[in-house]
């Protein structure tokens, strides 16, 4: 039976154009209690004018979105 999940790490947030980019360090959702523990990953996030919380896996995607206003790139699949 998997063990309960570790929290993610909520981290020093960061700021890109006046809006607040949340920074996590998370764990996976459970560790098996057999095998590979999953890996930790980081993900950025931040609120439109609407209140949604958007995640992206990297601060460099986070930032594009701020920039574009929180509209989808036309090549992601992300928000669709």
């Amino acid at each position: 039976m998997p063990f309960r999940p570790i929290s993610p790490e909520v981290l020093p947030a960061l700021e890109h154009n006046g809006l607040e980019v949340t920074v996590l360090n998370h764990h996976g959702y459970s560790t098996p209690d057999r095998g590979a523990p999953p890996k930790s990953r980081m993900l950025y996030g931040a609120r439109d004018k609407k209140g949604e919380r958007h995640w992206r896996s990297s601060l460099e995607e986070i930032t594009q979105l701020i920039d574009r206003n929180f509209a989808p790139s036309p090549l992601s699949n992300h928000d669709r």
